[in-house]
Formats: C-alpha cells, structure tokens, sequence
C-alpha cells in the first residue's frame, strides 16, 4: 500500500514537473536548443552526478561496489544473493526515498539497479514488480523508457 502511494506521489509530480516544463519551454521558444531540458533517456545518472544532489547515494553506492567485489572474487550464490541485494537496496532508495527529482533520474538510476538485480536473479518477482512500476510511470507520462529507446 505504501509504494503504492509513494507511486502515485511520484506520478503526480512527475506529471506536474513535465506540464510545468512544457508551459515553460512554449513561453519562452526563442531558447537555443542547448538550453531545452534533457530527454530523460539521456540524463546523467552517474553516481558522482547523483551524490552531489544527495549524499546518502554514495552508501549505497559503495556497498554494491564491496558485493560487486566480492562476488568477483568469488562467484558463489552467497556472493550472488548479497550483489542483488545491494543492487535492490540501492533501486530501493533512489525510488522510494532518495531527495533526487524525477527530472534529475530518480526513476532512471532506480530502474538501471533493478535491472542489474534482474540479470542476477531473473526470478525475483520484488524487481519484476518494482521494474514494471516504473516502466508505467514512463509509459504514462509518453516518455520514452530508458534503456528502450
């Protein structure tokens, strides 16, 4: 119920964030097209981007890099099962609690860790879940889903 909520939260503002940007983007058409916002497929989700934006993603960040590691120095199904964990924690946060707006890549960066935790394990039902959660979000707003453009 509750990611459920925060769900649509995040639709209302991401609906609201995009119809704001278009009023601005007619109002003011004389702007180079360098200025004009970036297509949500080619923001950068980088982590150094991210951290500047919200401290707390480099934790994040960090552990996935430690499981990273260890589950190459080590391919085991601990290692495996500690490497998606991290990598759902992170997706976790960045769509459920991270200060990054949608415009900035919240939803991006989130879906790119799911994805990583799906390659992993292809029958976690959470990331399916959570994966096809934010694919609607895009879908709904006609914007084009990252990674499938």
């Amino acid at each position: 119920m509750k990611k459920s909520i925060i769900a649509i939260s995040a639709l209302v503002v991401f609906s609201a964030c995009g119809q704001k940007q278009d009023q601005q983007a007619q109002s003011t058409s004389e702007q180079p097209a360098a200025v004009a916002a970036q297509p949500a497929a080619q923001r950068d989700v980088s982590t150094a981007t991210l951290v500047k934006i919200d401290e707390d993603i480099q934790k994040y960040a960090d552990d996935v890099d430690a499981a990273k590691a260890a589950y190459d120095g080590a391919k085991n199904d601990g290692n495996k099962a500690k490497l998606t964990t991290a990598y759902v924690a992170f997706g976790d946060y960045m769509q459920y609690e991270s200060s990054v707006s949608p415009r900035e890549g919240k939803y991006h960066r989130a879906l790119l860790e799911y994805r990583h935790a799906l390659d992993l394990d292809p029958t976690n039902q959470k990331v399916v879940g959570e994966i096809t959660q934010i694919e609607d979000i895009y879908r709904s707003m006609g914007r084009p889903i990252p990674g499938q453009e």
